[in-house]
């Protein structure tokens, strides 16, 4: 159902209350009990020590969460000098509503900057709110996304698809596209808030490459804040995954079609300005969970074998059954090099926005290609420091500008197959 905003009354009431404020942080939760009071500590620390003079307000904008979320928040102290509301946002459910809800308060609060910071991460620190919000503050930008190193083995939807399509297709080398770690000043919140999506996956997990999109397209002053690692809760990393895939790989690949008299022109990449001391710090190790995608992988390979040759062109189908290894009676594996898993996503893309098929399914059905490009960096990452990952990752973004021709090749080209159903 449509609603036209996603503050409930409560939240209102608030905003009357408080009147003005320069700085809004806001966090999404959703069943965070266990760590949503450490982030509302520091964050409120990291107010008060950097910002002392500016008003702000922490906002915690909750999904029904059926642990103690919520009441974890109302009863974490914070400063006197910092306000405090905890909400539940209304509308689809998803993050995206949630930072929904946090945008309209701070249009509500004539907010000069406002902060997002994930409810999970276990490295957050208060200097996290200074660099964030500092350059915003400060006016010199409009976007700031953030700048950390990750364990290899957490390699993420970010490395393999988020980054080098970003920086592909729109020329900027934003190196955390999906960062949940975010700020923006007044004016392009007011800008993104009247935007009418939130009926769309931009509501769930679409949300955070939509921002960083629209900033980077429509010509907003972006920069990046060095943020040394980041650490949140570990958990297996195919559990519950298909939806969050489905939503970023939906929104990036939609966003294609919005912007397809710009992107095909842009044949340069402009480096984005790192705020803050750059200091490559090593993360915390976490599991590698290789068994678990490889299972995944091997039930999206039953799942899409016989619609993946009416998405990739002959040549890669060849070459995914080439590389395609047999490790027990029902499992398999594949061996997915940088450049086949650049044409790969680039097939899809254009399928997704050209064909005549299901284009939610399309995008699912690039999931085990994904699980399987994963399992083969992490096992290639074992002795690598994380130096040694980050250029590698790179080099495979530079691949993805590369071979940026054989997209709008097959993108100017492609016929749909009339004969095939989804």
């Amino acid at each position: 159902m449509f609603v036209d905003t996603a503050l409930r009354g409560d939240a209102q009431r608030r905003i009357r209350e408080i009147g003005e404020a320069e700085i809004v942080v806001g966090i999404p939760t959703y069943k965070n009990a266990r760590t949503i009071g450490g982030i509302l500590e520091s964050t409120a620390e990291g107010l008060e020590r950097y910002f002392p003079e500016s008003r702000s307000v922490v906002v915690v904008s909750d999904g029904m969460s059926t642990d103690d979320t919520v009441q974890v928040a109302q009863a974490t102290p914070i400063p006197e000098s910092v306000e405090k509301i905890v909400t539940l946002y209304q509308g689809l459910s998803g993050k995206g509503s949630a930072i929904r809800a946090v945008f309209e308060i701070a249009e509500g609060l004539k907010a000069q900057a406002v902060v997002l910071m994930d409810a999970d991460v276990r490295s957050m620190t208060p200097a996290w709110i200074e660099a964030l919000a500092g350059p915003i503050m400060a006016g010199d930008y409009d976007f700031v996304t953030p700048y950390y190193s990750r364990h290899p083995n957490e390699v993420a939807i970010n490395d393999l698809l988020g980054y080098p399509l970003t920086r592909a297709l729109y020329g900027q080398d934003v190196r955390q596209p999906l960062g949940g770690e975010v700020a923006l000043s007044g004016d392009l919140v007011n800008f993104l808030v009247e935007k009418d999506v939130w009926e769309t996956d931009v509501a769930r997990f679409g949300i955070h490459i939509w921002m960083t999109t629209l900033a980077i397209t429509e010509g907003w002053r972006l920069a990046q804040a060095a943020l040394g690692t980041k650490t949140h809760d570990y958990k297996d990393p195919t559990v519950g995954f298909e939806p969050k895939f489905l939503q970023v790989v939906g929104t990036m690949f939609r966003l294609m079609t919005i912007y397809r008299r710009a992107w095909p022109a842009l044949t340069h990449v402009q480096p984005v300005p790192i705020c803050g001391d750059l200091e490559i710090v090593e993360p915390e190790p976490i599991p590698p969970a290789l068994d678990s995608i490889w299972d995944a992988f091997n039930r999206g390979l039953s799942r899409f074998w016989d619609l993946w040759p009416t998405i990739l062109t002959p040549e890669n189908w060849d070459a995914v059954r080439e590389n395609l290894r047999q490790t027990g009676e029902w499992s398999y594996q594949l061996d997915i090099s940088p450049e086949l898993w650049t044409r790969v996503v680039y097939d899809f893309a254009v399928v997704y926005n050209k064909g005549e098929g299901d284009p939610d399914k399309v995008v699912t059905a690039l999931l085990p290609f994904y699980y399987a490009r994963k399992a083969n960096l992490i096992k290639q990452a074992a002795e690598w420091d994380y130096a040694s990952f980050s250029h590698h990752i790179a080099q495979q973004a530079e691949l993805f500008m590369q071979l940026k021709s054989y997209l709008i090749d097959r993108w100017e080209s492609y016929l749909p197959w009339g004969q095939f159903e989804i």
